[in-house]
């Protein structure tokens, strides 16, 4: 003996399902939503970080060796300016003003560093005569 649906059955049960879909999208985005939104007041965004504070002269002695190795330069860092973080939760960016002696001249420079938040190490991914 085979059950049959009737087509008014058949299509109610449709506009349920439909109807739970729309539900379940609808959570589902809000909640991703609130998540995109709130997350700027989690991740303030830029710092200024204390250019006095060892690990921050670490990341500028770290620029000017790797600036010297990738273009065979021979700067010196002179002082720190500034550094400024920009957080976000994939990885951090630390913009860094200084001062680099190549010899005789010295000069103003920005390296941009770039740690990510699956390693500890930074990686150098810009560094440029400042003007």
């Amino acid at each position: 003996m085979a059950l049959s649906v009737s087509s008014k059955e058949g299509s109610m049960r449709s506009y349920c399902h439909i109807m739970l879909f729309l539900v379940l999208l609808d959570s589902l985005c809000y909640s991703s939503l609130a998540m995109v939104t709130a997350w700027p007041v989690i991740y303030k965004s830029p710092m200024i970080l204390n250019v006095e504070e060892a690990w921050v002269i670490e990341m500028a002695i770290l620029a000017v060796k790797e600036h010297n190795k990738r273009s065979k330069a021979n700067l010196k860092l002179e002082k720190l300016l500034s550094c400024v973080a920009d957080v976000s939760p994939i990885d951090t960016i630390y913009i860094l003003q200084l001062l680099a002696r190549d010899g005789l001249h010295t000069h103003k420079y920005t390296a941009q560093l770039i740690q990510t938040a699956s390693s500890s190490a930074y990686k150098l991914r810009r560094f440029e005569r400042a003007p």
